[in-house]
């Protein structure tokens, strides 16, 4: 048994009535038919739910982010090595020699040069909105960390078609956790379905941005062969059922990138929170907007051992505010 500490005084709002206005009814109805609820209470408590799922799945989202920016960002930088103007054989600026034999399309270039340029104000039609490098140039880990997580699909497709960049080289030896076992298992086909991998984390992010329900999970085809890989969701188990999938999916490729990345998110309160909230009980948690365990700090601190092996939900309501201690079930 696992549990975590989280500070969720939101999930109780001061005034219910009016945090149901500023969401709105039409946003919360969608939850009320999809889990039959029965009040506009149980509706927020559902919405809080899936808030704090949101936070949840963005944690791993931002771990694999980071890994593969990063993971990319070094194989790059040694493949363009002999091209560098900054940096060193792995962290350099790669993007640079790119952008000069025109291997970029103008959308990818605007997203780098938006780091690494400003826009000038001057006066005068021809002075107006031209690019002045920035000076001392932006580092070449600076660029990369700004760039959106969408970046490396257009840096992908930009560049497989015209083979500027040797990506069977980069991800075979950049993907060490990947199961292939040649460089040339990275041929289009594979390069095409890693694409659509990170589309759809990139798809599930900007649902997260867009404060989206993530419980709503419409049928999933093959991009090629329209078969279909998942149906639609239509019942709350099922939800539970494909968020957990997409967990699990996301682990995966982030082990492809690093097995030590992944291994420290399985392993930490983070998946066991996110368990917990796949789960029936978290369900009802939320929906009740309630807890029956409300302790004092010094009540906490005395029950504490029995609180660890607790598989209930513990508010713990002190002067700086509400910590409350959710069971993770593994």
């Amino acid at each position: 048994m696992h549990f975590s500490f989280s500070t969720l005084k939101h999930m109780k709002p001061n005034n219910i009535t009016e945090t149901i206005n500023t969401i709105s009814s039409d946003r919360l109805n969608s939850y009320r038919s999809y889990f039959h609820l029965n009040s506009d209470e149980e509706c927020l408590g559902l919405y809080l739910w899936n808030d704090a799922l949101s936070a949840s799945f963005f944690k791993l989202i931002s771990i694999f982010e980071v890994a593969l920016r990063n993971t990319i960002h070094r194989e790059l930088s040694h493949q363009f090595n002999a091209h560098r103007q900054q940096g060193h054989a792995f962290d350099n600026d790669w993007y640079e020699y790119l952008i000069t034999l025109g291997q970029l399309k103008p959308k990818t270039v605007d997203m780098i040069r938006k780091v690494t340029h400003f826009q000038s104000r001057g006066r005068g039609r021809r002075n107006r909105n031209q690019l002045i490098a920035k000076n001392p140039a932006p580092t070449p880990g600076k660029v990369i960390a700004a760039q959106s997580f969408g970046f490396w699909g257009f840096l992908i497709n930009d560049t497989s078609s015209n083979n500027s960049i040797d990506w069977q080289s980069a991800l075979f030896k950049g993907l060490k956790g990947h199961f292939a076992l040649h460089s040339t298992y990275w041929s289009q086909n594979a390069l095409e379905d890693f694409l659509m991998r990170l589309s759809q984390v990139n798809e599930l992010r900007n649902r997260i941005a867009h404060h989206e329900p993530i419980w709503k999970f419409t049928q999933i085809k093959h991009y090629r062969t329209n078969q279909e890989i998942y149906p639609a969701a239509s019942t709350p188990e099922e939800s539970i059922q494909r968020m957990k999938t997409l967990n699990e999916r996301l682990c995966r490729i982030l082990g492809w990138v690093s097995e030590d990345r992944k291994n420290d998110y399985l392993d930490s309160h983070y998946k066991s929170h996110f368990d917990w909230l796949t789960s029936i009980e978290a369900l009802d948690v939320y929906k009740s907007l309630s807890y029956s365990n409300i302790l004092t700090p010094a009540q906490a601190k005395r029950r504490f051992n029995g609180i660890v092996k607790s598989s209930k939900v513990h508010e713990v309501i002190g002067k700086r505010g509400i910590v409350t201690i959710l069971p993770g079930v593994v």
